[in-house]
């Protein structure tokens, strides 16, 4: 009984950890008019390095889920865009409207488990 216990406190403790924003987590969002484009930048740290993680982008109705990304160093970095070299460039592909006035994201691990939870941001509009 007590090791239960014990098991279940850390699972609650680790649940808690890793649903926290840490300071270096960043969430970057820009609206331009015309030409009409939206990007999105979303930065996770402080992760478990080798692991696999992915983000999911809402901003109003619309919603995109990023490719996986694998990190070496600790932190993971998830481009979403709707310029043409940008999404060459590795970016997923958004539309030019996808982003109404702020954006939110949520980052998994490749169980599900998310490590960071509704990060939001206002977005820079030009």
């Amino acid at each position: 009984m007590k090791q239960t216990l014990s098991i279940l406190s850390c699972a609650l403790l680790g649940s808690f950890l890793a649903t926290a924003v840490q300071a270096g987590d960043a969430l970057k969002c820009e609206k331009r008019i015309n030409p009409a484009r939206s990007k999105i930048s979303v930065k996770a740290e402080d992760l478990i390095p080798g692991a696999i993680y992915s983000s999911i982008v809402y901003s109003g109705k619309n919603s995109a889920v990023s490719s996986i990304a694998a990190n070496s160093a600790g932190e993971a970095e998830f481009d979403f865009d709707s310029n043409m070299a940008n999404i060459m460039a590795g970016a997923k592909q958004i539309a030019p409207s996808f982003i109404n006035q702020a954006v939110t994201t949520t980052v998994t691990d490749a169980m599900g488990s998310k490590i960071i939870n509704k990060l939001s941001a206002a977005c820079r509009i030009k």
